[in-house]
């Protein structure tokens, strides 16, 4: 996650600043309730809520707890991530973050796929993003991120090229509708044009 200063002085009063590149997933785990437990006199288990969260290059920064409610959005991870909590609460297959999964990008071995998964770097997206202290666990990791960074910029101007060409059709079947309609409006007129005769 390579942050430049003008960025960082920017957002410095920001708490959730560099959020949008974290793997972030919620899941349910059973854990025994202690406080029923002593009442009870026997063990009972509750489902929890947990979140993980998770920094891309970095294997030994993982947070791993249950969520935080707590109603502000810097500590409450439900707000903080409401993206992925909403998912998670939809039951939707969730993804620890959004973009180009690292084994399918052509521009990567086999192997350093499987060690950048091993790190927490899911996606290209990631790869390109990673801070440099990461990078330097990976062979040719600088050369690796800027093929990353490559890809990701040329997948945007795909995506204009993809927008720009959606409008282009859009307007065309508006113009070809129009036509049509214009053709229509000509034919009704020519034969009012014949009855009045």
């Amino acid at each position: 996650m390579e942050i430049g200063f003008e960025e960082l002085a920017q957002n410095v009063n920001n708490p959730n600043f560099g959020d949008d590149k974290l793997g972030v997933m919620f899941y349910t785990r059973v854990v025994e309730d202690e406080r029923a437990t002593r009442e009870q006199g026997r063990k009972v288990f509750v489902e929890k809520e947990y979140v993980k969260v998770m920094v891309p290059g970095d294997r030994l920064n993982v947070i791993d707890r249950p969520v935080q409610r707590t109603g502000t959005t810097p500590t409450d991870d439900t707000l903080r991530f409401a993206r992925q909590y909403e998912r998670f609460k939809a039951r939707e297959e969730q993804k620890a973050v959004e973009g180009t999964p690292i084994h399918l990008w052509p521009g990567v071995p086999a192997a350093i796929a499987e060690e950048l998964k091993y790190q927490n770097c899911f996606t290209v997206e990631q790869l390109a993003e990673m801070s440099d202290a990461n990078l330097s666990k990976f062979p040719k990791g600088h050369e690796l991120k800027a093929k990353a960074k490559a890809f990701v910029a040329a997948v945007k101007d795909q995506e204009q090229v993809n927008k720009l060409q959606a409008a282009l059709d859009e307007r065309d079947n508006r113009i070809a509708t129009l036509e049509n309609e214009l053709k229509e409006l000509g034919n009704i007129v020519r034969e009012l044009q014949k009855k009045g005769k």
